[in-house]
């Protein structure tokens, strides 16, 4: 009885593990993915506060405004609106293709 209470505690243990492993995994991801919508947000109101106007796209802020980004690992969204308009951003992450 008490060797099956041991085994249990230990898988339990051991699925708790994953579970934290997993849930931290996502947690990074999201964030990673907050951080560089961010910067992208700070880049373009630095651009408008500069030069009176948002950046019409992401070439402009990576060749004006220093912005880098993997771009092997994210997909932006920069949908300009106008020039005094704040621009709609989204960053999404790449799925990765195994074939």
């Amino acid at each position: 009885m008490k060797l099956l209470l041991k085994c249990l505690f230990i898988l339990a243990f051991v699925v708790l593990v994953v579970l934290g492993v997993q849930y931290a995994d996502e947690y990074s991801k999201d964030e990673d993915l907050k951080r560089v919508n961010d910067t992208i947000l700070q880049l373009s109101l630095k651009c408008y506060s500069i030069e009176g106007k948002y950046p019409q796209d992401i070439e402009d802020l990576k060749k004006n405004y220093g912005l880098l980004v993997n771009e092997d690992d994210y997909h932006i969204l920069y949908h300009f609106e106008g020039d005094n308009l704040k621009p709609t951003i989204r960053v999404y992450e790449k799925e990765n293709d195994y074939e």
